[in-house]
């Protein structure tokens, strides 16, 4: 059996795991850091609009204690009220996927209030 099959393939990019983990509904940092790392997950979702915009400064974020060598970020755009600041959301998920060394990373997973 060829592992290649059991493999998810989005893009360019191959993912063992098909788990795509959310950070977003943790009671702490700890939480959120134990979840990630003992899912084997290999995707972690993030509403951008949550974080800190330069995670240099931000010794606090929980991004920062993550090993991103093996994780890819899915930054999602929740709370977006209109398709402009989704779409600004999705600018920032990128230059935050930049910062974490991922300048390749133009994921995003689109989630809004807008039209409703």
């Amino acid at each position: 059996m060829n592992n290649n099959f059991d493999k998810l393939k989005i893009g360019s990019k191959s993912f063992t795991s098909r788990l795509m983990l959310g950070t977003g509904k943790y009671r702490t940092m700890n939480d959120a850091i134990n979840s990630v790392n003992s899912s084997e997950c290999e995707i972690v979702t993030v509403a951008i609009r949550r974080l800190p915009t330069n995670l240099d400064n931000d010794s606090s974020s929980f991004l920062n204690h993550l090993d991103w060598n093996k994780l890819w970020l899915l930054p999602n755009t929740a709370g977006s009220q209109t398709a402009e600041e989704a779409i600004r959301m999705a600018f920032l998920g990128h230059e935050l996927a930049c910062q974490l060394g991922q300048e390749d990373n133009f994921f995003c997973k689109i989630r809004s209030n807008f039209g409703s």
